[in-house]
């Protein structure tokens, strides 16, 4: 069975019936886990193990773990810093700062992958612009040429851990104002300087190769009518000018940011139409139960094949609080808390 291009959650910390049956629908390519979905290190173990048991290839595991504000697993692992501390000791120490970036992706991916997670959707490649109300601390820097070198050495560390990557939110978040969760944001830039500052950080990941890039729910007025997640024309910018050939994601297409441009059902199909591979619809069930009855998603045997390489066979199999090389990062990182963030909780 090939594995399909929907990305779902799940309600509690083990699966449901109902879960079990929908996990197993075709269209189903993998499950984004939450803080909700996560009591322990060892439940989430045995959850991901599950999880994976259903399918054969095995669905492919998801977290958002940035750092910082956006961190979904916590108790029993490293507590975070924001990547905007990694950004604010550059300015002072910018080849320890881009070294401590890489310790922290290795960091991330390592303890990731002791739970079985195949994906982390980091890092954040926004440019913290001083207007957003959701991504200031979420990015390194006001400054592209940091983004860029802060990011180029947070992936070459997940890379080295086994996880995979998802770099966000293409093209670009950190100038629009407002959160895509709740409406539509507005970025009224030209395009010549999104591409020259935005796109920057997203042209470094491609020839890094990095797993996957997830579109904004940002209209960019000035360039396209549609968001990314939906704009023919932004994916095309991606595929064509930026020759990236990994798989795109969608941002949560139950974000209200999408509203405007029609019912769930119709921006996934303009969503696939647009070039998106990967669909990640969260919290709303009932609407994941409709599109899987009334609309056709099959995936190619290429977009299979590549989410089937997210696969992370790289599972820690020590104890990871013994490990060296992890308790010596999280010295390193403690130096650049300014409020006590990092801690370690057997």
């Amino acid at each position: 069975m090939k594995l399909g291009k929907l990305i779902i959650d799940i309600d509690g910390i083990e699966l449901s019936n109902q879960d079990i049956e929908i996990l197993q629908h075709p269209y189903i390519g993998g499950v984004i886990l939450f803080a909700r979905n996560f009591s322990s290190a060892e439940q989430i173990i045995s959850l991901v193990k599950n999880i994976k048991s259903l399918r054969s290839p095995s669905l492919i595991t998801y977290v958002d773990q940035e750092g910082g504000n956006v961190q979904r697993f916590k108790d029993g692992l490293t507590l975070l810093p924001s990547l905007s501390l990694l950004g604010n000791k550059y300015i002072n120490d910018p080849c320890g700062s881009i070294k401590l970036s890489e310790e922290l992706g290795w960091l991330i991916g390592y303890e990731l992958s002791y739970l079985g997670i195949d994906v982390n959707t980091a890092p954040v490649l926004d440019i913290n612009y001083g207007r957003s109300n959701i991504m200031n601390t979420r990015c390194f820097s006001d400054n592209p040429n940091n983004v860029t070198l802060l990011s180029e050495a947070f992936i070459a560390g997940a890379k080295k851990s086994g996880i995979s990557s998802i770099c966000k939110h293409y093209p670009g978040h950190g100038y629009a104002k407002t959160d895509s969760h709740v409406e539509l944001p507005l970025d009224i830039r030209d395009f010549e300087t999104i591409y020259n500052k935005d796109l920057m950080p997203y042209k470094r990941a491609i020839d890094l190769n990095i797993e996957g890039i997830m579109t904004s729910h940002v209209l960019y007025k000035s360039v396209d009518n549609y968001p990314p997640t939906i704009s023919e024309k932004w994916l095309q910018i991606l595929r064509n000018d930026l020759r990236y050939k990994g798989l795109i994601y969608s941002d949560d297409l139950s974000m209200m940011a999408l509203n405007e441009f029609g019912e769930m059902e119709d921006n996934v199909l303009k969503s696939i139409d647009s070039g998106c591979n990967c669909i990640f619809i969260c919290n709303d069930r009932d609407k994941v139960i409709h599109i899987l009855d009334n609309i056709i998603l099959d995936s190619t045997e290429e977009e299979s094949n590549k989410i089937v390489k997210l696969i992370n066979d790289n599972y820690s199999k020590d104890n990871i609080y013994k490990n060296k090389k992890r308790l010596k990062i999280i010295e390193n990182l403690e130096k650049i808390s300014e409020k006590k963030q990092i801690e370690i909780t057997i």
